[in-house]
């Protein structure tokens, strides 16, 4: 082996069927022949039997690979904006601190890997202890209070850290994890812990490229999503509501099929949004309303589209 490549996610239980989906398609899609991929799952609830059913999944990849389970507890964020009722996400500033590694790809679990891990692995940080990929300008960021706190940096980008690469020897010595937290006690922040990064690494990460963040609800990637074929070579991420596991994700979620067309080769190949689990929850905040009722309107015009009975979308 080359090497090990050392990839982190921060799960509960509410979303294990895209912890399983996730880490499926990591190892599915990697070549180990060169290297192997060593899996880490960072939580404060999930159990030994949900550990056991994970690796049962990626053992059907007949893939090398390696997992480990960290329980951390959130209690440290509890003073912190909860994200739909949960701490999790905040674990991500964390991991540099727990794993003794040179580079860590962190993952959120609303993703499906189409390329091969290796590639992200091995791009140039350039100095700095980040990566990763921009989602718009801080001028027309997502979180309008961060562009309250920087109204003279609008022009610069802003990011999106469900997709991370960390140099984890820089990002020790200028102490991200605990200037992150020291923000997030004091400034209150939309996008929590995403736009504290922004914040504290302000010039200082390396900007990747799109194909490592694909985001699915961009019209401008929808040519790239209408199958499993034309998908290959992206990462590709499900942002905002609904989640393909969320409620109802079975008929309003645009790009259901392409995810569940990955779940249907793990062990959960039996969940469904309407089952008695940690996953079934209705989100009733104005942010998760909107994002239901775009991702409704999205599902018709994608089908539209992806059919080509629709020759024309705003965005596209």
């Amino acid at each position: 082996m080359a090497g090990t490549i050392q990839i982190a996610f921060c799960a509960d239980r509410r979303v294990l069927p895209g912890l399983h989906v996730a880490a499926y398609s990591v190892v599915a899609n990697h070549d180990d022949n060169h290297s192997r991929v060593h899996l880490h799952v960072f939580s404060d609830e999930i159990t030994a039997a949900d550990i056991d059913l994970l690796r049962k999944t990626l053992n059907g990849t007949r893939k090398q690979y390696s997992l480990d389970f960290h329980s951390v507890s959130s209690a440290l964020f509890s003073d912190f904006p909860s994200m739909s009722g949960s701490w999790g996400a905040y674990l991500r500033l964390l991991i540099p601190s727990i794993l003794s590694v040179e580079r860590i790809i962190y993952l959120d679990v609303d993703i499906v890997c189409h390329l091969d891990v290796a590639d992200l692995a091995d791009v140039d940080l350039a100095n700095h202890p980040a990566g990763f990929v921009a989602e718009s300008t801080i001028g027309k960021a997502p979180d309008r209070t961060i562009i309250k706190l920087m109204p003279d940096q609008g022009d610069l980008p802003y990011f999106n850290s469900g997709v991370m690469v960390v140099n984890r020897e820089l990002w020790q010595r200028k102490n991200i994890t605990e200037r992150c937290l020291s923000f997030l006690k004091d400034a209150k922040v939309e996008s929590h812990d995403q736009s504290a990064l922004n914040y504290i690494l302000l010039r200082d990460w390396q900007q990747l490229d799109s194909h490592f963040n694909f985001i699915s609800n961009w019209r401008k990637n929808w040519p790239s999503l209408r199958n499993e074929a034309l998908s290959r070579g992206n990462l590709i991420h499900f942002l905002d509501f609904p989640k393909p596991w969320d409620l109802g994700a079975e008929i309003i979620h645009p790009h259901y099929q392409l995810w569940r067309s990955v779940l249907d080769k793990t062990e959960m190949r039996d969940f469904r949004s309407w089952h008695n689990t940690a996953s079934r929850k209705i989100h009733m905040s104005q942010k998760a309303q909107t994002g239901y009722k775009k991702a409704l309107k999205d599902r018709f015009l994608f089908s539209g589209f992806s059919r080509g009975w629709l020759k024309s979308v705003k965005g596209l």
